[in-house]
């Protein structure tokens, strides 16, 4: 095997690590503009003056993308992990949900709950809830099933960013069952990935919407043939992987050009930028220190917490500071510090204090 593959498991994601909490950033700074809203209604507001603008412009204008290259790097880590046990039966469909659901759910249901409550606060005070709409008894139930983004609702609702995590529960299931009667081949991946490709479109073009179901599935499986791609490349001398590395690098820049310049939209550069940045980071990325490569995994380990938290925090601080204060303080530089600063913080807390005792405890009774 190629000096590549001596590397321990634990340290061969590490590219990705970095990879997501990057995208969680971008998440973070594209939420930023819920500080500009009064109750659920958007104010005007000046895009040149933002914090950091010189640099978080790409995220300010692009971060929502982020959740698509959430799915396509949870495609390749779900593949890798997971593909070869469900294919030669090593992994049962209970046992599978049941590690996915310690994972995600008890700090979704934790922030739901923590939602419910502001939310009530806010809306007592000021007469509409703060960004979403939806904040009813049948919105909370289908949210406390993980069911809020199943085509059941009729908007985001509670703690909306969870929208996306929804959409990807349904395709975990897909994944299993594909992995389990086809086996975690590149083909069974590349024709799941164009049903749900043609699905898209096929439903974009009937009824000129966007179906989270369709497009999750489309990146998630985008980023199963990732990894069949890396494992194929894993094999060759380390001078022709550094010149794939450099072929991703500039193809990213490319297209990424070509989004910026608006001759591309960015649906459909996404479909280059994102596997080929998870492909350039598990090539490009291979920290030899133990110290460096647990500091990476650190920041891996927040993406979830930020995400899942970063709303709820922003609903405190509008019931704490109130939304006239917050908004003189938009575009000073040192707010977004504090703002970022709070949810990475806040999220390292709940990660070792609530978010993984709960797993391990969860695991631990599943097991018995």
């Amino acid at each position: 095997m190629s000096d590549s593959g001596k590397q321990d498991a634990g340290s061969r994601l590490i590219g990705l690590e970095v990879l997501r909490f990057l995208a969680a950033i971008g998440v973070l700074v594209w939420h930023y503009q819920h500080f500009m809203f009064i109750g659920h209604e958007g104010t005007p507001w000046d895009p040149a003056r933002l914090p950091f603008r010189w640099l978080l412009a790409p995220f300010y204008t692009y971060g929502y993308e982020g959740v698509e290259l959430f799915w396509c790097i949870s495609g390749f880590i779900f593949t890798w992990k997971y593909g070869d046990r469900i294919g030669r039966a090593g992994l049962s469909f209970g046992r599978f949900v049941w590690l996915r659901f310690s994972r995600l759910y008890p700090l979704h249901l934790a922030t739901l709950l923590i939602v419910a409550a502001l939310q009530a606060v806010y809306f007592a005070r000021y007469g509409q809830t703060f960004v979403y709409v939806f904040n009813d008894a049948r919105h909370f139930l289908l949210s406390l099933f993980f069911a809020n983004w199943w085509g059941f609702q009729l908007g985001e609702s509670f703690n909306g960013p969870s929208w996306s995590v929804s959409a990807e529960v349904l395709i975990y299931i897909v994944f299993f069952w594909v992995s389990r009667l086809a086996g975690s081949g590149w083909k069974a991946d590349l024709i799941t990935m164009g049903a749900f490709s043609i699905g898209a479109s096929v439903v974009r073009s009937l009824f000129g919407i966007k179906l989270a179901f369709t497009g999750a599935g489309t990146f998630f499986f985008l980023g199963a043939l990732v990894l069949h791609l890396y494992r194929w490349i894993e094999m060759f001398a380390p001078r022709r992987r550094q010149l794939v590395a450099l072929g991703c690098a500039v193809a990213i820049m490319i297209v990424s050009g070509l989004v910026y310049r608006r001759t591309l939209a960015i649906a459909g550069g996404g479909l280059v930028i994102f596997p080929a940045s998870v492909l350039l980071v598990q090539l490009a990325i291979r920290p030899r220190g133990a110290g460096i490569r647990g500091w990476l995994t650190d920041l891996g380990n927040l993406t979830y917490a930020s995400y899942m938290l970063h709303f709820p925090m922003q609903l405190a601080a509008m019931l704490v500071v109130g939304p006239t204060l917050l908004r003189s303080w938009i575009y000073d530089d040192w707010f977004m510090l504090a703002y970022l600063g709070a949810v990475l913080v806040v999220a390292v807390g709940v990660f070792r204090w609530v978010e993984r005792p709960a797993q391990d405890w969860l695991r631990s009774w599943g097991r018995r």
